[in-house]
């Protein structure tokens, strides 16, 4: 069975500090609740928070469409659509995290004053 799954909102909310330590330990609570949209797809809302060294909590909203009419999701699907919620959320992670950058030779730009107008 093939089945497209798509994301429209994303919500990440994560501590502003990194982690020093590469090997956390992280409690991980998720949903994922499902609302029939047409014959052959789903919305869904899925939860994921983490507790522990790095708490983050995580919400997708989205579709999932299947090719055939599908009556309710099985949890192989609500396991696939997880495993790829827990990549992008190490994605999304990776890419917010705090990045130094050394400036060299900045340039000073003079902005002109403006005349105000009375």
């Amino acid at each position: 069975m093939n089945m497209k799954i798509s994301i429209e909102k994303l919500k990440l909310v994560r501590p502003k500090e990194n982690p020093r330590n590469t090997n956390l330990e992280l409690d991980a609570n998720w949903s994922i609740k499902y609302k029939k949209i047409s014959k052959n797809s789903f919305g869904y809302i899925c939860n994921l928070k983490m507790e522990g060294e790095f708490p983050t909590s995580f919400v997708v909203e989205g579709v999932v469409e299947f090719e055939e009419n599908i009556n309710c999701i099985s949890e192989d699907i609500s396991q696939s659509i997880l495993d790829s919620l827990f990549q992008i959320l190490v994605n999304m992670i990776t890419i917010t995290k705090e990045i130094h950058i050394e400036v060299k030779n900045f340039p000073l730009v003079e902005i002109p004053a403006q005349k105000v107008a009375s």
